[in-house]
């Protein structure tokens, strides 16, 4: 049996660079013959013709009309497998689309398809996980004073832009800082700072014009489901992980920190959703659960940015010790007023209020 062909699924917002990306890589491929398949959301698949103008004998599948992390995931696997059927090549790269998460992306070439029945270890082990991120872009979406630049937001995406980015940050083994010369040196060094205080593990490299030597993205070896889902910031900081430095870190120099908030007493449910209806500007992610007054249900807030999310996400058992965890990592965060703000949220003795409709969502 011949070995499993490596995967490199690069993810980023629409605009972010992923397609130059690709173009590099198959302007240098290190040795390698590699395959393509581009995912653009719309009925004109336009990444995949940039990308097969460069040479149309090379293997490039377009995958339109859909996104790869939800409703093309069967025709992404049968696309690749044949491919590996058809064509002779020992590596494939993968661009989704600008508003495809890359957790379910991954999970399609470790685990297969709820309906398919292609094994995709017997063709593909995934490799590498890129993110491409716009600098310029992530720079005005999480700066209260700014607008966004044009053509930043992916139109056909529900999702906000804050939440999109935030999650490609989260789940990747390289993150490429691209767009670079568009911002002045001292945001992109706490831009830096904020995506490593997200993805810690990632390796994070400066690119203009997606500019990368193409085996920093090729056959790494660097994925690892486990350690990357394990590593994401909130899940540090939840589990008492956080960083320890001797003097001062990047991150406190450019004013990005991060704390936890624990309490057993629970919340009240219509103050604490008035409270996530106005999230503060300074948080660029809050994850965690909580416990709410008058409910059984285990309720999971995420912030990115602006955006809130918040819902049950299970139930707490009889011999739970009911306590709310929250990691709020941000910049000037100012702590003691959060802290303060949650702590007029909880119940007070004798209050016993009754269950919120959740789930909250705020755009």
């Amino acid at each position: 049996m011949t070995s499993p062909i490596p995967v490199t699924v690069v993810s980023g917002t629409l605009g972010a660079g992923k397609t130059t990306l690709v173009n590099h890589v198959l302007s240098n491929q290190q040795g390698y013959e590699v395959a393509v398949i581009v995912n653009d959301m719309g009925d004109v698949n336009v990444d995949a013709e940039l990308v097969a103008d460069r040479d149309e004998e090379r293997g490039v599948v377009d995958l339109s009309n859909g996104c790869i992390c939800c409703r093309l995931q069967d025709d992404l696997l049968s696309e690749a497998r044949r491919l590996a059927e058809e064509r002779e090549f020992d590596y494939l790269l993968v661009e989704s689309s600008g508003i495809s998460e890359p957790v379910p992306v991954a999970r399609v070439f470790l685990e297969g398809t709820e309906d398919g029945d292609i094994d995709p270890t017997e063709y593909f082990e995934l490799d590498t996980m890129v993110t491409v991120l716009d600098s310029y872009g992530f720079w005005k979406e999480f700066d209260a004073g700014e607008s966004l630049p044009a053509g930043a937001d992916a139109a056909d995406d529900e999702r906000p832009l804050s939440e999109v980015l935030v999650e490609s940050v989260e789940f990747c083994d390289v993150l490429l800082l691209n767009k670079s010369d568009m911002v002045p040196d001292d945001v992109l060094g706490g831009i830096e700072a904020v995506v490593r205080e997200l993805q810690p593990r990632a390796e994070v490299v400066r690119t203009t014009h997606s500019e990368i030597d193409p085996g920093r993205v090729l056959d790494t070896g660097r994925f690892d489901y486990a350690a990357v889902s394990r590593s994401q910031g909130w899940k540090r900081h939840a589990a008492g992980e956080g960083h320890e430095h001797d003097g001062e870190s990047a991150a406190e120099h450019h004013g990005v920190s991060s704390f936890v908030y624990r309490s057993e007493r629970p919340f009240h449910p219509e103050r604490l959703a008035a409270w996530l209806d106005d999230p503060d500007p300074g948080v660029i992610r809050a994850k965690g659960f909580c416990h709410v007054a008058g409910s059984a249900d285990v309720l999971g807030v995420s912030q990115a940015g602006r955006a809130v999310q918040a819902g049950p996400i299970g139930a707490w058992d009889d011999g739970d010790e009911r306590e709310t965890r929250l990691v709020f990592i941000g910049r000037e965060l100012e702590e003691a007023r959060l802290r303060a703000e949650l702590d007029e949220l909880l119940c007070e003795e004798g209050e016993s209020p009754e269950a919120y409709p959740f789930p909250l969502e705020r755009p």
